[in-house]
This record gives C-alpha cells, sequence and structure tokens, in this order.
C-alpha cells in the first residue's frame, strides 16, 4: 500500500525507512563497546580477578537502573512537546556519554557515565514510540517488526566492528567511532524525518500521570507488560553463563571468544531476517495467535539447550530460538500500541520500554543465580519455564485450555 492509502499519515513508508537506518547504525554503536566492557574495566585499574568482575557486572547493569526510570518521562516529553525532538535527543544523548567514555581514568567515572547513559538516551525506546504513533494502526505491527530487524542487525555489524577496531587501533577509539555514528544517526532523523504535526496538535498534551493511571483503566495492558518482562528475562537468562557453558560441551577455549562471537552473531542475523516476517503472518492470524506460536517455539528451544551433547548443537539452538523469538517483542509492542490512546502513545510506548530494561536487569541476575545454585544446564531449563509463564499470561492459551476438555470428550 502506498501512503495515498493512508492520508492521515503521509509520510510514515518515508519515516520508517529513515528509522530503520537510524536506528541500525546506533545499534551497530552500541553494541560495539558492550561485549568488550569488562576488558576496559581492567586497564581502568590495578583490581584483582574478583573486583574486576564485580565492577564489570556493575557498570554493565547501571544503565538499566536509570532507563527504567527516565524512559517513561522521556515518552510524555515526546507527546507534549514532539516524538522525532525527543529522538533526536536520545541519539545524541548516547553519542555524548559514550564519546567520554574513551576519556575515563577509573572504573568510578565509567560507572557515571554509564547512568548518564541510561538516563539521557533511550534512543531504541524513542524510536518505537515515534514509529508506533506516526504510523497507521493497520501497519504498526509491520512496522516495529521492520525497526528489530535494524535492532538485530546492528547487534550482527557491532562486535565486529568493535573487535577490528579495539585490535588496530585501540579500545577507547571504540568509544569514540560509536559516539560519531550516534551523531549520524541523530543528524539522519533530525535532516529527513517528517513529524506529521495534527498527531501533536490536535489533542491537549496529557498531564504527567495520565500514562501511568492508564495503565490501570486499560483491559491487558498490565498483561502485556508482564509478559515483556517476563519473555525478555527468559531470554537473557543465559547471557552470564553461556562462554562457560559452550566450553563446558566441548568448545575449545582457545576459540571460545569466536565461538561464543559467532553464536551471538548467527542469532542475531536470523532475527533480523525473522522479524519481520513474524508480523507479516501476525496480520494474516492474530497477533494473539502469532504471539503463542513463537512463545511456544522460544520455550521449547529454551529447554533444548539443557540437553544439548556438544556445543555445535547449542550454536544450532541459538539460531532456531533467534527465528522465534524474533517474533516476541515486536509483538508485544504491537498489543500494546492497540491499546494506547493515540495523544498518549510515546508514553505507554516508553512504559512498555522500561518493562524490557526491567527484563534485561532481572534475567542476567536470576541466570547467575540459578547457574551458581543448581548448575548451567538448568538456567536453559528455567528460561524456558518463564516463556511457559508466559504462555499462560495469553489469552489465546487460556481459551485452548478451556476448549482442551470438550475437545477430548468430543473424541471420546
Amino acid at each position: 500500500m502506498s501512503e495515498a492509502s493512508f492520508p492521515s499519515f503521509p509520510h510514515w513508508r518515508w519515516n520508517l525507512r529513515i528509522m530503520w537506518i537510524a536506528q541500525l547504525v546506533a545499534m551497530a554503536g552500541m553494541s560495539a563497546f558492550l561485549p568488550f566492557l569488562p576488558l576496559y574495566v581492567r586497564q581502568l585499574g590495578h583490581l584483582s580477578a574478583g573486583q574486576a568482575q564485580w565492577w564489570s557486572g556493575l557498570i554493565m547493569a547501571a544503565p538499566f537502573f536509570t532507563a527504567i526510570v527516565a524512559t517513561p518521562l522521556w515518552g510524555m516529553v515526546a507527546d507534549r512537546f514532539g516524538r522525532k525532538l525527543v529522538v533526536v535527543r536520545a541519539a545524541f544523548g548516547l553519542g555524548v556519554t559514550v564519546f567520554l567514555m574513551a576519556f575515563a581514568r577509573d572504573v568510578e567515572t565509567l560507572f557515571v557515565l554509564r547512568l548518564a547513559q541510561g538516563a539521557l538516551s533511550g534512543f531504541i525506546a524513542a524510536t518505537t514510540g515515534f514509529v508506533a504513533a506516526e504510523t497507521p494502526p493497520q501497519r504498526v505491527g509491520y512496522a516495529l517488526g521492520l525497526l528489530q530487524s535494524a535492532t538485530a542487525g546492528g547487534s550482527v555489524l557491532g562486535p565486529l566492528l568493535g573487535g577490528v577496531i579495539s585490535d588496530v587501533l585501540d579500545m577507547r577509539w571504540t568509544f569514540v567511532v560509536v559516539g560519531g555514528l550516534c551523531a549520524i544517526s541523530g543528524f539522519t532523523v533530525w535532516g529527513f524525518v517528517r513529524e506529521h504535526q495534527r498527531a501533536l496538535t490536535s489533542v491537549s498534551a496529557p498531564s504527567g500521570t495520565v500514562p501511568f493511571r492508564q495503565l490501570w483503566s486499560t483491559i491487558g495492558v498490565l498483561g502485556i507488560l508482564g509478559g515483556i518482562v517476563l519473555g525478555q528475562m527468559a531470554l537473557v537468562m543465559p547471557t552470564p553463563i553461556f562462554p562457560m557453558y559452550l566450553e563446558q560441551l566441548g568448545a575449545p577455549r582457545g576459540m571460545l571468544s569466536t565461538v561464543t562471537g559467532v553464536s551471538v552473531s548467527i542469532a542475531g542475523a536470523v532475527m533480523a531476517i525473522a522479524a519481520p516476517a513474524w508480523t507479516r503472518y501476525a496480520d494474516r492470524v492474530g497477533y494473539g495467535r502469532a504471539l503463542l506460536g513463537c512463545t511456544a517455539g522460544a520455550a521449547m528451544l529454551s529447554i533444548a539447550q539443557a540437553l544439548a551433547p556438544h556445543f555445535t548443537v547449542v550454536m544450532v539452538l541459538r539460531a532456531l530460538l533467534g527465528a522465534t523469538a524474533a517474533g516476541m517483542l515486536p509483538l508485544f509492542y504491537t498489543l500494546l500500541s492497540s491499546r494506547a490512546p493515540s495523544p498518549m502513545r510515546s508514553s505507554i510506548m516508553g512504559i512498555g520500554s522500561s518493562a524490557t530494561l526491567l527484563g534485561n536487569l532481572l534475567g542476567p541476575l536470576a541466570g547467575s543465580m540459578v547457574a551458581a545454585s543448581m548448575g548451567m544446564p538448568w538456567v536453559f531449563v528455567a528460561s524456558g519455564c518463564l516463556l511457559g509463564v508466559v504462555l499462560v499470561l495469553n489469552p489465546r492459551t487460556r481459551m485452548v485450555l478451556r476448549l482442551l476438555p470438550r475437545m477430548l470428550s468430543g473424541r471420546g
């Protein structure tokens, strides 16, 4: 369908293309330095192995603490003053904080800059809110699925870019390059995105507490947010132990980083391809049914990794998991957007992004606790069980469970 098919949203396809490019560039930048942060921490002081691990965990988690609070607030600012403005602000906020990390002289400074990154960036939340508000309701699922492919594509390109820069130049130059990439994203959005002003001027700006009151009065929103938290938590649970699990299953120690990187990159590449396909499928069969399918597949593939006999089997299962999990966030966000009134869409989507951040924060902590108390294979079992809880939250699952006794009695 052309822009003319949706006269109330005259620039949505053009905006989506620009946002896709900007998100790909920004995500490549963000993921370029994350795998190497623990190594950077070791460079910033004479730390023991235990101290380096403690600071690495704290610095990795720092942005999530501030972003959980800041992201919904930036969503309210977007609804009140303009969504494009907040996307540009997020790009430059991310770029400046990451650029300054190149000049950190101790771990305390790096920790403060990571806290500032979480408070000032929120780029993915900003682009998601913009696209959800500036896209025809019939095409929001397609648009968010396409954005998810940019996120996955950036997470594939970023570590490769960061590794080359760190090896050829120096690790500090990675932060400089990432800051430049984020600035490119910001200038791209500022110069080329065309915001539809009526979305901002046709209604009065909501008060700061309205989006939170809206959560309690809208049927299904709390269930969607709970599904986002638990689903994201389940998907990132194996992160802290994944390289060690591959090593336990026979991955050569001398190539452990390479094997881990290849596993992550393959899963990201598959996710980039599969995310738009899930939303197209949901347009045909319904979002609840599509979410049921991808969540069930992800749950089974998570548990299967606990039973894998060799690290190559895990790599294949991770790729398949990427194909199924690719649909979860776009479908959840689409359902959330469909329940949000237009003038508060960025605010509600910001709360959804905070739910994702909360899952990202809790998942690795839970995974480490399960691995320490029960063993690494049980992390994948716990991940699958959490996804099973997400399945139960799905109204389609409850419908099937109600009909199951009738179906079985009919067979008898």
